[in-house]
């Protein structure tokens, strides 16, 4: 199947190649063979080996033609094709960005621009001009899908600024993705972004702040089922597991609270499936001493329970979570507080 997919999209590129051509612009067609971009992985979802840098710097590129490149697939050690898990153009640009040491990855999309938020559910949201990678790295992940989150990876290793730009209006100047030296944030909050694709697992035991092993055999249990958690907020006497739900299911889960029951015997074990996460990210957060109180103060007027709030210790986000009716009332609240009048 990864097989069948890429060649579509190799079939296109050769096309486009062509008609360039005979239009009389010079045009060579490169595939991930010719340069050798080498994944591992499983065949719908590759990960490129680090030896690809390593061969497209020995690929010599002639500044009088252009390059197309079919994407988002690669080739094995074993010469096999093996495709990214989605939105792999996306990383397959930043990937030759970086091994061929751009100066800048422009990316086109159907928008013009990276958000303040989503726009099915703020009307009209205002255009992000300037942002950090790991402020796209933290919206990304909480759900902005403009830009695949791991295509970013390659172009922080290789420190290229990404430009997001409209296909259909690439005069206009999008949203430009910057590394974070030298970066200075200019508004309140950079982006807010929320997703519902999430469930809790709650644990209270008395004197759990005292007792040592606990968090381990937890992440042992984890471990030995293949599930990889989000966060762990917690207190002296509890603490909560964040999953997002497509790493579960219902028999795993009661497999798991069994497992837990057993060998931790918890005086509280709850699962809590109703459970949304709204992410507020800015880069000079940490310098906006009341900010977490001014978030909350407007979303408490609203008669929203808040179940849960994170913030790390790099001050670049404050997770907040709710109950999964509430996200976008959070979002919209938010928004108006801050940034429609910012």
């Amino acid at each position: 199947m990864a097989t069948f997919k890429a060649h579509g999209e190799r079939l296109n590129a050769m096309l486009i190649t062509k008609i360039l051509n005979h239009q009389g612009i010079k045009t060579r067609f490169l595939e991930p063979k010719d340069v050798g971009l080498i994944v591992t992985g499983t065949p719908n979802n590759a990960e490129v080996n680090p030896e690809t840098y390593v061969n497209l710097k020995r690929i010599k590129l002639n500044k009088d033609e252009r390059i197309i490149f079919p994407v988002f697939y690669g080739i094995t050690p074993a010469a096999h094709i093996a495709t990214f898990s989605r939105d792999g153009s996306d990383i397959t640009g930043a990937i030759l960005a970086r091994g061929f040491n751009a100066n800048l990855y422009e990316n086109f999309t159907d928008v013009d621009a990276i958000f303040y938020s989503n726009p099915h559910i703020i009307d009209h949201p205002k255009p992000i001009k300037k942002m950090t990678y790991q402020e796209m790295r933290e919206l990304s992940y909480a759900g902005f899908s403009v830009f695949h989150d791991e295509a970013l990876i390659p172009a922080i290793q290789g420190e290229i600024p990404v430009n997001v730009k409209n296909t259909n209006a690439p005069e206009k100047t999008g949203t430009l993705i910057v590394p974070e030296e030298g970066f200075t944030a200019k508004k309140t909050i950079t982006g807010i972004a929320g997703g519902k694709n999430f469930a809790a697992l709650y644990l209270r035991k008395y004197m759990l702040n005292k007792g040592a092993g606990f968090t381990l055999k937890l992440m042992e249990i984890f471990n030995r089922h293949h599930v990889s958690y989000e966060h762990m907020p917690s207190g002296i006497d509890d603490l909560t597991v964040i999953f997002k739900k497509d790493v579960l299911n219902d028999q795993l889960i009661d497999v798991i609270c069994n497992e837990i029951q057993t060998s931790l015997n918890p005086d509280q074990m709850q699962w809590i499936d109703d459970y949304a996460i709204t992410m507020v990210v800015c880069e000079g957060m940490k310098d906006k001493l009341t900010l977490c109180a001014s978030l909350l103060y407007p979303i408490g007027k609203k008669d929203i329970s808040i179940q849960m709030i994170n913030q790390g210790a790099s001050q670049i986000s404050i997770m907040i979570g709710t109950r999964r009716k509430d996200k976008e009332t959070v979002i919209k609240t938010i928004y108006d507080n801050f940034i429609a009048e910012d």
